[in-house]
């Protein structure tokens, strides 16, 4: 025959008890913040990209440049954006490595949470054992977040890397082709036409078509964000309101599985 449990505040427990129930393991409101992404990290390197990339490639309408270093230049400067670009991409892998973990720890301390449901309970204090599995659900929450924004910085950082790869691929090109391209704008600015343009071809005509992707990727990215800032946030919230006030039932359907579980 089942046990009937009174229902107590607070003095169900020995001191030594509630204070690990309530202190130990407990998530603090901010425990994911300092590992949220801010922004898309692709959207600094493509504009810092495309901004020597467009500076360079027009300073080759001015007959006063010198081909020869603005194409050396051209090649310092991606150079230089390149490795900047490998930093961050490095600092993506290890955020979202972060978050992994910390989603880890997370599910570790939703079964930490249960258990202390169940000390409560056994020691008679079905309201402090009803305040343990609140902060389950809280922290089940912060690690289905915790696991979305894992996802997100690991799609992030392999498109970096794809894109990435491609760039350095050019600036390769640049490099074995920068004689050849110096002397073909070098001619053109002296034909009959002035049309330094048609001396822009091969390597030069690849780094423009690049410099198109990248304003598309750009693009991409922004509209990404805008799908999924200010109405999808606003929605989200809203849903997470709703999951707060069934969160209610919830416990109490978890309370009640719990003490039919330690009466059986």
């Amino acid at each position: 025959m089942a046990r009937k449990r009174k229902r107590r505040r607070g003095s169900g427990v020995a001191p030594s008890e509630a204070s690990s129930l309530q202190g130990r393991g407990a998530v603090e409101p901010s425990a994911l913040a300092r590992f949220s992404p801010l922004g898309d990290p692709r959207m600094g390197i493509f504009s810092r990209f495309n901004r020597v990339l467009k500076s360079n490639l027009n300073s080759m309408l001015d007959k006063a440049e010198d081909p020869a270093k603005l194409i050396d230049q051209t090649i310092v400067e991606m150079e230089k954006e390149l490795k900047e670009a490998r930093k961050e991409l490095v600092q993506t892998l290890g955020s979202s490595k972060r978050l992994d973990k910390k989603k880890a720890e997370l599910e570790d301390e939703v079964a930490r949470w249960e258990d202390k449901a169940v000390l409560a309970l056994k020691a008679g204090d079905e309201e402090l054992a009803r305040e343990a599995l609140k902060m389950k659900q809280k922290v089940a929450r912060d690690a289905e977040q915790a696991a979305e924004q894992a996802a997100t910085q690991e799609r992030a950082a392999f498109q970096m890397k794809d894109t990435l790869e491609e760039i350095e691929q050019k600036i390769d090109d640049l490099k074995a082709r920068k004689s050849t391209l110096a002397a073909k704008v070098r001619r053109a600015r002296s034909g009959p036409d002035d049309d330094v343009t048609s001396g822009r071809g091969g390597a030069f005509a690849d780094l423009e078509r690049l410099s198109s992707r990248i304003d598309g990727l750009e693009a991409e990215v922004e509209v990404h964000d805008v799908l999924d800032d200010p109405g999808r946030r606003d929605v989200d919230a809203r849903f997470r309101e709703l999951e707060r006030s069934a969160g209610t039932s919830k416990v109490d359907d978890e309370l009640e599985a719990l003490k039919r579980r330690l009466d059986d």
